[in-house]
């Protein structure tokens, strides 16, 4: 975990190791579904109100090696498409089959408030079961945070060339120079440990 203050008020921003973002979906994995896939669509790079929003319809197959995608129509900066992991879109569809929801029915059909009293909940007990006390600052834009970090920096490492770009567009920020500084200044931030344990293997270090 990387914790850093916010530039112009109280608090701090975090960003989640991957092992540390397993932890957390790991807490609410088998008792509560519906809670796993909420944290899960969040570190996908969803916003609260996006996360509420998601359908069943919404997920597409991108090609024939198990690759998806998620469509979010009404994002805050319009519609968009990102990449999300098979066992995302394998959770919701068995959730579908179980709850028997409709294709066009909301995955997730609860209130902004009721997210963060989950995430508040998940934290708490990760605190205390790790004795960790950075986990008692995490919040639901935390997790969009860590993906925009995570995806940015695990892309520039491979060298593709629109790292930046990528990312923004699959995490719904607008092109623009106002829209780069916000991705800059509130969500990009330090290298993720996996990608610096990478990169140190190119280092004569002993």
């Amino acid at each position: 975990m990387q914790v850093r203050p916010y530039p112009s008020k109280s608090g701090k921003r975090l960003w989640l190791s991957r092992a540390e973002q397993e932890k957390l979906l790991s807490l609410v994995e088998d008792e509560y579904p519906r809670r796993r896939i909420a944290l899960d669509l969040a570190l996908h790079g969803l916003r609260s109100d996006e996360v509420r929003n998601v359908e069943p319809r919404h997920f597409e197959r991108l090609d024939d090696e198990g690759k998806w995608r998620l469509s979010v129509p009404d994002g805050k900066s319009g519609a968009r498409d990102t990449p999300v992991s098979r066992s995302l879109r394998e959770r919701v569809k068995y959730l579908k089959s179980a709850a028997r929801l409709r294709a066009d029915e909301p995955v997730v059909d609860v209130s902004t408030r009721s997210l963060r009293d989950w995430i508040a909940e998940a934290r708490e007990q990760l605190a205390d079961d790790l004795d960790d006390d950075r986990w008692h600052d995490l919040g639901m834009h935390d997790l969009r945070r860590t993906w925009a970090t995570d995806t940015f920096y695990s892309l520039a490492f491979e060298g593709v060339p629109i790292a930046e770009e990528l990312t923004m567009a699959w995490g719904g920020w607008a092109m623009t120079d106002s829209g780069r500084e916000t991705f800059r200044r509130n969500y990009l931030g330090p290298v993720p440990d996996h990608v610096t344990s990478r990169a140190m293997a190119h280092l004569a270090l002993e």
